[in-house]
């Protein structure tokens, strides 16, 4: 790589954690005021749950999200005996700092308070957050209600309204935050509710004649046709269709939208062409039904619009459709470098992580990392001992749900709180490139993939408290440039009074631009110590891998 090359991709990748963190804040902002501004019916369940919602972000996206909610609950288009703007904001405000007030309670709820010895309840962050923010909708807004000599019938929509929030609030959370470790279904649900209250909130906005929610609805509607053609193409037409404004068109509104699809859909054989010919075709069939000049020249604005848009997106609209074809496999296969860094804890001689790395068949790459319980010596022997059998029963070919099965049955019968270890497993097949994640009361592991990273996260006991375990395996793709990196509760939760403790090594790798993974395992440890000011309270392990092809890693 030539220097001038070198110092360009460190520059860019240098400003990239501002650039990037100033957009999300946008992004955040204006999601916020899409709510604030929604309405369904006249009621507007969606300001209090994304305020519940950005109490689990980081403080910049949060504070964001609560500003664009309340700068959107001023800006609401709706008047009449229901709208209540001071006593949104305020209700908006309240759910916020009571929800962030409850950040440990919430911490212990995430992590499993496996130091503690009690069970987490996997329910809590979302019962927690339905119950704030109908609550506190329904008292905030009830007062005011009372306090303005409202119509009393108002408070049947209040509690209307009320319901609808705590309902939509665990949808919410498990969509923008990272409370359930799901990335790939979280963010298809994150999309999905973004582009609703986008619509919802913002569909009353014009681009000329035209509206925002109906450019939008196209847009949808023309990259699923193309994407899984007519009959999906109509199906989703109908959907957009009954989500609009207006409720007077929502008949022939519906009709449109149906028939642009499945006309769209069906020429979907000759490719994008096909697809826009389809959707203009049907555009100009459809127009027939509009006798207004103003309504007629926005329809045909709006076509014109999306074609647009679907020409700009279409070299990735496969990444957006999640259906991207995989680089072939049948070129050069894949090979793994990895690098670990360790320490004990402070008052402690020997570490009580053990991890191995193992080649246990051709194209097949073992990475194991296990935390004994407490320090020292006994919890080296016993993370020892799990590493080892793990190893030796995956090599003779039990697969890693019965192998944990076994190591969790022998650390029972031991018997013993000292007796017990988490097992972090990571089954990598170069050849086929993917890799199986298996967790047992470990803490999550992270694929980073240029400055996307996912987090691997399973609740579970540790191995050897329970006489069973229901161990789960999480498959993902591997590519090329990937890299792994698994870490005990030791390096993950340094900072154990945050909401999320392990989200600061989830931000620090987004940002990180290093590739070699000997670096990044040490890089992750000296910052990990800096945090806790190099006395270290539990054993510290940083496991990294990173793929490639064999002239990559050369």
């Amino acid at each position: 790589m030539g220097a001038e090359y070198a110092w360009l991709r460190h520059g860019i990748s240098g400003r990239w954690p501002q650039v990037k963190g100033v957009a999300l804040c946008l992004l955040y902002t204006v999601l916020g005021i899409a709510a604030g501004r929604s309405q369904i019916g006249g009621l507007t369940p969606f300001a209090l749950p994304l305020a519940v919602t950005a109490a689990f972000l980081a403080a910049p996206p949060g504070w964001a999200v609560v500003a664009g909610v309340v700068a959107g609950v001023f800006a609401h288009p709706g008047v009449g005996q229901f709208y209540l703007p001071v006593g949104d904001a305020l209700a908006v405000t309240a759910a916020f700092l009571l929800t962030k007030s409850f950040r440990e309670r919430t911490r212990r709820a995430l992590t499993g308070a496996r130091s503690s010895g009690h069970a987490a309840e996997p329910g809590q962050p979302f019962l927690l957050g339905a119950l704030t923010a109908g609550g506190i909708n329904i008292l905030f807004k009830s007062i005011f209600l009372l306090l303005s000599n409202r119509n009393p019938g108002a408070l049947l929509y209040l509690v209307s309204e009320s319901a609808l929030a705590s309902l939509f609030t665990p949808v919410a959370i498990y969509a923008f935050t990272d409370v359930a470790g799901a990335r790939e279904r979280q963010q298809e649900l994150c999309g999905l509710l973004a582009l609703v209250l986008v619509m919802c909130g913002l569909g009353d906005l014009h681009i000329g004649p035209a509206t925002l929610r109906d450019l939008l609805a196209r847009t949808v509607l023309i990259v699923v046709a193309y994407g899984w053609g007519a009959g999906w193409g109509a199906g989703v037409g109908v959907i957009l269709g009954l989500l609009g404004g207006n409720w007077q068109m929502m008949l022939p509104r519906t009709g449109f939208y149906a028939g642009t699809g499945f006309f769209a859909g069906a020429l979907k054989g000759f490719g994008r062409a096909g697809v826009m010919v389809g959707f203009f075709l049907a555009s100009l069939l459809f127009s027939i039904f509009y006798n207004d000049p103003g309504e007629l020249s926005g329809h045909l604005l709006a076509s014109l619009l999306t074609i647009g848009i679907f020409f700009l997106i279409s070299p990735f609209i496969n990444r957006i459709l999640g259906q991207e074809r995989p680089e072939t496999l049948s070129g050069l296969p894949l090979e793994a470098e990895v690098g670990f860094s360790q320490r004990s804890k402070s008052t402690e001689p020997f570490c009580g992580d053990s991890f191995a790395v193992a080649h246990h068949s051709p194209g097949r790459l073992l990475l194991t990392v296990s935390d004994g319980m407490g320090a020292g010596i006994n919890a080296m022997r016993e993370s020892r001992i799990v590493v080892r059998l793990l190893e030796q029963l995956i090599s003779n070919g039990i697969t890693p749900e019965k192998a944990a099965g076994i190591v969790n049955t022998a650390l029972y019968l031991r018997g013993g709180e000292e007796s017990a270890a988490t097992i972090d497993l990571a089954a990598v097949d170069l050849d086929g490139r993917y890799v199986d994640f298996l967790k047992v009361g470990a803490s999550p592991s992270f694929l980073k993939r240029d400055h996307s990273v996912e987090m691997i996260r399973s609740n579970c006991w540790p191995a050897g408290i329970l006489d069973n375990v229901e161990a789960e395996v999480h498959r993902r793709q591997v590519l090329p440039g990937d890299m792994l990196i698994m870490a005990t509760d030791g390096v993950t939760e340094v900072d154990r009074e945050a909401a999320l403790p392990d989200n600061w090594l989830y931000e620090f790798l987004q940002e990180l631009p290093l590739e070699d993974a000997q670096a990044v395992a040490d890089l992750v440890l000296k910052h990990a110590l800096r945090a806790v000011g190099l006395k270290n309270r539990d054993d510290m392990t940083v496991l990294v891998a990173r793929f490639g092809t064999a002239p990559e890693l050369g």
